[in-house]
């Protein structure tokens, strides 16, 4: 007996050992290579991909294309799934990872329906922009298809990791209008509120077009309304006409900031530019830092932080010029009341009575039956499911439904 017993753990050890030497082989095999020469027809002349102590790449090609195809290899050895998750969150299309778990996240931004605003967007596009986009994807996608085993996070989620697409690359940027913009313009949606119940002395002072700080490219200087005092307004005395608006728990939109000094205030005569980029935590970082060198006719090194899914830099300096970003307190949606007509399926415009139209989009879930999920869209944009005024819905026109809202015109600063 206790030989059986000693063979049968012997056995157990020796299958624990294989299982354990499995799983160290498929992980090690899902890394990237770093080191060595590929192989590819997808480039005209040489590329490299040289990495410092940190891991951040320089990235060298003479011509733009090619470089745009090395960084798109590099962002797919580095942060494919990363990007895999912000296509899907833009598009509405996390379900087929994840399950019914995220499908209410999935309805949320389906409402933009980008991924079909994404196509529109391509075909705007010029025929040197949109092979720069080919090429980056084809980079990105040669990344993934030279990995021995797909990265572990597919493995647990039991998934293979799509293709990454032309129209993937503006999702990538989408989901930073979701992040950084009102997507729903609840802001105004709340001040509709706050019109209501309020006196007039006491929204004008809530809600001034600015303050004496802010100094106007065009006009005269700002005067704040005064503070109403009580001899004004009483809110012990204003009746509620509107239910609770629910809003207890929504954040503060995301503001930033910037700064310049000139280059007379320094001591090499050099400028200084800083913009505040802060957005929401995330692991990994949402910005990719890399060196970009095109060798080629008017050879440059641009150097600065991308947005993994996009074959440009963000943020960053060609040794010239330096430019960045920072989120404005703009106002780029507008809530739109939308008044039925005389017919059932018609609201009432300017023009006259048009008719709602209806889009029937599927979200498909992983391990589970496909949802439909209908929108309903006016002229001016597509209805908020999730909130009323009054009896009344409300249409969002938001400035990230426009065809033009997405460009490549960034690519300009790097000359």
């Amino acid at each position: 007996m206790r030989r059986l017993f000693l063979r049968a753990l012997a056995a157990t050890v020796v299958l624990l050992l294989a299982a354990l030497l499995t799983v160290w082989l498929t992980l090690r095999a899902s890394l990237p290579e770093l080191d060595g020469e590929i192989q590819t027809s997808a480039v005209s002349e040489a590329v490299s991909i040289v990495r410092d102590a940190d891991g951040i790449p320089t990235i060298t090609a003479k011509n733009r294309n090619d470089l745009a195809f090395a960084t798109g290899y590099a962002h797919g050895q580095d942060r494919f799934f990363q990007m895999d998750l912000i296509r899907r969150e833009a598009a509405g299309e996390l379900s087929e990872l994840f399950g019914p778990s995220t499908v209410e996240m999935d309805k949320r931004n389906r409402f933009h329906q980008f991924r079909r605003r994404a196509r529109e967007a391509l075909a705007t596009l010029t025929p040197s922009e949109r092979a720069l986009i080919d090429a980056y994807v084809d980079g990105v996608n040669a990344s993934v298809a030279d990995l021995g085993a797909r990265p572990p996070e597919y493995w647990l989620l039991r998934q293979q990791p799509a293709p990454w697409q032309d129209e993937d690359t503006l999702l990538a940027v989408y989901a930073m209008f979701l992040q950084l913009n009102d997507s729903r313009a609840r802001k105004d949606v709340r001040r509709g509120f706050a019109n209501e119940a309020l006196p007039a002395e006491l929204y004008a002072w809530m809600y001034p077009a600015g303050t004496g700080w802010d100094a106007p490219i065009l006009g005269d200087a700002i005067v704040p309304p005064p503070i109403p005092f009580s001899d004004a307004v009483d809110l012990r005395s204003v009746p509620s006409r509107r239910g609770g608006a629910m809003e207890q728990s929504i954040p503060p939109l995301p503001g930033s900031n910037n700064w310049a000094v000139s280059g007379a205030l320094t001591t090499n005569g050099a400028a200084l530019v800083s913009n505040d980029m802060h957005l929401g935590l995330s692991v990994p970082n949402i910005w990719y830092r890399a060196r970009l060198v095109p060798t080629g006719d008017s050879p440059r090194a641009v150097t600065g932080v991308s947005l993994p899914g996009t074959p440009f830099v963000v943020a960053g300096s060609n040794g010239k010029i330096a430019w960045g970003y920072t989120n404005s307190y703009g106002d780029w949606a507008d809530a739109i009341i939308v008044r039925p007509g005389t017919t059932a399926g018609t609201y009432l415009t300017a023009d006259g009575e048009e008719s709602i139209e209806e889009h029937v989009e599927t979200i498909s879930v992983a391990g589970a039956e496909s949802v439909e999920y209908r929108i309903r869209t006016t002229r001016w944009g597509p209805i908020d499911d999730r909130v009323r005024f009054g009896e009344h819905e409300v249409a969002v026109n938001w400035l990230a439904h426009k065809p033009d809202a997405v460009n490549l015109g960034i690519l300009h600063f790097e000359t």
